[in-house]
């Protein structure tokens, strides 16, 4: 009876001291630190927006106006202004990567030739797609909103820079192809505005008409981002995704427009064609199934 006891007790301290059924101290730990993350993104994403106003603001009222005092010559102060901007871009994307809100990757650089221009294009998944290509391509030209000249914040930024102003769909064709038959590369997104998770991809003709009146060669790069939702259309800032996302960018091969088989430059007909051929090509790179 006594080792009856004995058996009892020691079975009884087995059990209270042993691990509660179904529950894991990592685990728990483990959500905490996953919240904890989650939180911290969202802070360092405000944070990073915040630092970015101010500093657009910063060259718009103290480094632009003093280059427009000591700089006379356009061209010149256009080129620095640029270079500056594009810095500027730079630092706020390791900025972004070092405070954990992205991670990202770049290649095919290589494809880029050193004093030929482009008509870059690209899809728009995120809202600093364009922060990324601007550092890429620093004394690329690229198109802004009309809000974004009017911002307090940007408005000293796209004045010394000399972006193309887009409030006037009619002369918005002609100076792109005007800069690009001057040498000079531009940026710009075929699809309009940011992409829409779940819907399918879609371009515009601005991009292909660009292409053709111009005859520039073409620039295509490919960016897709792991988290869906992350800065995209329709969707606030402070929606963080539930992992950090990464951020792939893929410079291609150039590509050449063709009027072989055309009637004429910048005809509707080749515009529709060349557009159909870009988007097939993004569809199939970003494996985007078509309808």
């Amino acid at each position: 009876m006594y080792d009856t006891q004995k058996n009892r007790n020691r079975n009884v301290y087995a059990y209270l001291s042993g691990p509660i059924s179904g529950y894991d101290p990592s685990c728990h730990f483990g959500n905490h630190l996953t919240k904890l993350n989650y939180f911290w993104r969202v802070f360092a994403t405000g944070l990073s927006f915040v630092l970015f106003g101010l500093g657009g603001l910063l060259l718009s009222i103290i480094v632009f106006p003093l280059m427009f005092l000591f700089i006379r010559n356009h061209d010149r102060r256009q080129h620095l202004a640029r270079k500056l901007v594009g810095s500027a871009f730079g630092v706020f994307i390791r900025f972004m990567q070092g405070v954990g809100v992205i991670t990202y990757k770049i290649s095919g650089l290589e494809y880029v030739s050193e004093g030929q221009n482009y008509l870059v294009i690209a899809n728009h998944p995120t809202l600093i797609d364009v922060v990324f290509l601007v550092s890429m391509f620093p004394l690329s030209d690229c198109v802004v909103k009309g809000a974004i000249v009017r911002n307090p914040f940007m408005r000293g930024v796209a004045l010394a820079t000399r972006y193309i102003a887009g409030d006037d769909p009619g002369e918005l064709l002609s100076s792109c192809v005007d800069r690009l038959r001057a040498g000079a590369s531009l940026i710009l997104f075929p699809e309009g505005t940011r992409s829409v998770p779940g819907q399918e991809l879609q371009f515009r003709l601005g991009a292909a008409a660009v292409a053709i009146r111009s005859q520039a060669k073409i620039l295509p790069v490919l960016i897709q981002c792991s988290e869906d939702g992350f800065l995209s259309k329709n969707v606030p800032w402070y929606k963080a995704p539930p992992q950090c996302p990464k951020i792939t960018i893929q410079v291609q091969p150039p590509l050449h427009t063709d009027h072989s088989h055309s009637s004429g430059i910048g005809s509707r007909q080749e515009t529709r064609q060349l557009n159909s051929r870009l988007l097939d090509f993004y569809r199939q790179n970003l494996n985007v199934e078509k309808n």
